[in-house]
């Protein structure tokens, strides 16, 4: 198949599984053409990948005045970054493409450029936009009247933006159970599952000595689940008290490498997983494929990956139950190796790229045979 893949996301996870996909089309056989806004070369760049690239950039228009550059970032993204996709689709629109999968934007989450393409495309939508839906997300209670109102007008117009972009795909694939329900709920739309994975050559036990670590790959906040840690330790006799290892930010200065990562991962008795809403969570996935048993909530995306009492535990959102299973691995260093080694074999048997790939590209095929409604007969 001729494939083109759009997407505009900062390092991270988010584009870590553009990368995957595009890497992973072409490995077996297929034209994949690539479409961004902004080129940033990092770690995580698919345009190493693919067959061709092609870049339209696009700059936020800002100015140092608090409410007049709000004003400009939110008109330039609303009109001018909607005008600029329209242009992208009618370039794809020319090169008779089988397909094109549609990732993320990071201005819109779901990208303006779904209502433009006329060639058969589908949205691989990782989540809906959270600040539209999640308590935690709102902003806080003591915020100025005038930045309250406008907030509260900047959203609803993001939240509706989001929906009308992700209802004007052809097809939607969502990345979970769970995110499939997240999207009934926030656009009625039904999608099929494509599961995300992990390179299981890349992340890989390692023959390490376990230090008394454990290991948490987030940012320190709420919404990560960062005050549950605090108060999880806290609960832990200081004598037993593990080494809490921290690995966060997407700036450059802060960004580690996948060697050094797995380095961690091996080197750690346990992955703690707390984040209150994760659609999906690649975390876990690594962790298991190095060989390391995880602690996560009993929520969203986590109970799909893990193997409650197999690979790791699920937990309530309480810091006691969470140290009592970080203390059990302190008391049982065997438990550790136990759990890993099944943690690994549950990532060989389901969770490798290689195997998501080739569900991915099913569905892209299948897709490409289907009729679409505004088809002649």
């Amino acid at each position: 198949m001729r494939i083109a893949v759009f997407y505009h996301l900062p390092f991270g996870g988010a584009k870590r599984v553009v990368q995957e996909h595009v890497r992973g089309l072409v490995l077996r056989g297929h034209e994949v053409d690539l479409y961004t806004t902004v080129k940033e070369y990092d770690a995580f760049d698919p345009g190493i990948f693919a067959s061709h690239e092609y870049i339209f950039p696009f700059t936020i228009l800002s100015v140092r005045l608090p409410l007049i550059g709000r004003l400009l970032k939110d008109y330039t993204v609303f009109n001018l970054l909607k005008k600029h996709h329209k242009k992208i689709a009618e370039e794809i629109d020319k090169k008779g493409y089988d397909i094109v999968l549609v990732h993320s934007d990071i201005y819109t989450q779901s990208p303006f450029i779904l209502q433009f393409l006329h060639t058969r495309n589908v949205y691989f939508c990782l989540e809906p936009l959270r600040i539209a839906y999640e308590y935690c997300l709102r902003f806080p209670d003591n915020t100025a009247i005038a930045n309250r109102i406008y907030e509260s007008i900047s959203r609803h117009i993001r939240k509706n933006i989001d929906r009308s972009n992700a209802q004007s795909a052809d097809y939607t694939l969502a990345i979970s159970l769970f995110g499939r329900e997240y999207m009934i709920h926030a656009f009625n739309l039904y999608p099929v599952i494509s599961y995300l994975g992990v390179d299981e050559k890349r992340f890989h036990p390692l023959k390490l000595k376990k230090k008394k670590q454990i290991l948490f790959v987030a940012e320190k906040e709420y919404i990560y689940g960062y005050d549950l840690i605090e108060k999880a330790m806290r609960l832990i006799p200081e004598q037993k008290r593990p080494l809490l290892k921290f690995v966060f930010g997407t700036k450059k200065e802060q960004r580690i490498n996948d060697k050094d990562l797995v380095h961690l991962y091996n080197e750690s008795l346990v992955t703690l997983s707390l984040s209150r809403y994760d659609t999906f969570g690649l975390v876990p996935l690594e962790s298991m494929a190095c060989g390391v048993p995880v602690i996560a909530l009993n929520v969203a995306g986590y109970r799909e990956t893990i193997v409650d009492n197999k690979t790791g535990f699920l937990v309530d959102f309480d810091p006691e139950a969470i140290a009592e299973k970080i203390m059990l691995f302190l008391d049982n260093p065997s438990l550790s190796k136990q759990m890993g080694d099944e943690g690994r074999k549950w990532i060989e048997a389901k969770w490798t790229w290689n195997e998501q790939i080739r569900n991915l590209e099913n569905h892209l095929i299948s897709l490409t045979k289907l009729k679409k409604f505004s088809d002649t007969d």
